[in-house]
């Protein structure tokens, strides 16, 4: 078999849903990014990267310095205990080195769904047929809320039941996941894969302990000049790097 031969990945019943959820995180990173006057690309066959990201237009009409910033989409669902983003070896070594490659991470909460408002049944009584719906809907984004990734790993949840979802970002240039890994804050668990632990306070995001500096939950900065970039691209993280 030549090196150079693709082989297909097709999805089955264990990696669909991961699928789906990867491919809404990386069109919804990339929809921001035409939002705010940026070229994005999606990156096809999978090199460990999902995006090129450039400043084609902006080069071109603002006289912009050019860019081309390579970026890698990781999606989490979060409940009560947290989130938790796993990344092989190979890949976190990866995205720990280059000058202009970043990891993207889309946090999922607040899982939300509606019910059928069954217009046309209108049946005995349909004010209480919608109420116990209604209650049944609530339960479930409970549900979701309070322990949703393990109902998900027993098969019990599914996004996909749900038509509403929040969302929180924060990035990581390669000089700061490669801080992290050095510092463990990136464990290796042990069926081999390393593991970090995220959690929401508010509008911050914690990784580890860390809690990141504001500027990194907005991906506007991995393109656009922020006074803490030059610190940033240094492997700075929070205040405490102040």
């Amino acid at each position: 078999m030549s090196r150079f031969t693709i082989l297909p990945m097709p999805i089955n019943q264990e990696s669909c849903e991961s699928f789906y959820q990867g491919a809404f995180a990386e069109h919804h990173i990339c929809s921001l990014f035409f939002l705010y006057g940026y070229e994005a690309q999606k990156v096809s066959p999978d090199v460990g990267i999902d995006l090129i990201v450039t400043n084609i237009a902006r080069s071109r009409f603002k006289g912009e310095v050019p860019l081309r910033s390579e970026i890698q989409v990781k999606s989490v669902l979060l409940d009560a205990s947290g989130a938790f983003a796993s990344i092989s070896a190979e890949e976190l070594e990866f995205l720990s080195s280059g000058d202009h490659r970043y990891c993207v991470f889309v946090i999922l909460h607040g899982l939300r769904g509606s019910c059928d408002p069954q217009s046309f049944e209108r049946g005995d009584d349909p004010d209480a047929i919608n109420a116990v719906d209604r209650d049944l809907q609530a339960f479930a984004e409970q549900l979701a809320a309070t322990e949703g990734r393990a109902r998900r790993r027993q098969g019990a949840l599914s996004i996909h039941d749900f038509d509403h979802v929040e969302l929180s970002r924060f990035w990581l240039h390669s000089s700061q996941m490669k801080r992290m890994r050095e510092e463990r804050v990136w464990r290796l668990r042990p069926n081999g894969l390393f593991g970090l632990r995220i959690t929401l306070e508010g509008r911050s995001v914690i990784v580890g302990e860390i809690r990141l500096i504001p500027e990194l939950n907005d991906i506007r900065y991995i393109t656009a000049n922020c006074s803490a970039g030059g610190k940033v691209r240094k492997g700075a993280l929070s205040m405490d790097d102040y």
